[in-house]
């Protein structure tokens, strides 16, 4: 793909995710000032916050998934990482889980608002929350049943650990 789609693609990645709010311009005036936008879940999409741990736990456990990086990429769909929280949040459809998702998982719809990197902004940093996975085009979302897999499978792991 050129740099000029490139560029045509981050763009409209970046308005499809601006317009959830009602004022979408604000998005974009965060994005230029501060490089992250607070943008509202529950509507246009939502997020699942999963604990760093969660995510090693899964990429220990199972053979064809040895870093967090496949275990992400297996879930189809934008994931942002927060370092200095140490949590990753993938970008699902607006539908609640029908459960509470555990210990070190959380649904985040109606109501909660994240803070989103400015779409390109895939590079690690200690501190600035970075697209994992970036969004591959507007309204890409991760499987919700990879993702309550994902959570099923590391919490299980993870009991198994504390267990030991």
């Amino acid at each position: 793909m050129s740099t000029t789609a490139d560029g045509t693609q981050r763009e409209s990645v970046a308005t499809w995710l601006a317009e959830s709010l009602n004022t979408p311009g604000n998005a974009h005036r965060q994005w230029a000032q501060t490089t992250v936008a607070g943008l509202a879940l529950g509507r246009r999409f939502a997020a699942v916050r999963l604990a760093d741990q969660l995510v090693c736990a899964v990429a220990v456990r199972a053979p064809a998934m040895t870093t967090p990086s496949a275990v992400l990429g297996a879930l189809g769909g934008p994931v942002i990482h927060a370092p200095h929280s140490r949590r990753f949040y993938a970008l699902v459809p607006a539908s609640p889980p029908g459960h509470v998702l555990g210990p070190h998982a959380e649904y985040l719809g109606l109501g909660c608002f994240l803070g989103v990197p400015r779409v390109g902004d895939d590079q690690p940093d200690e501190l600035a929350s970075y697209w994992f996975v970036p969004m591959a085009r507007p309204g890409a979302l991760c499987d919700p049943i990879r993702v309550l897999d994902l959570v099923e499978t590391g919490t299980a792991v993870l009991s198994k650990m504390a267990e030991a």
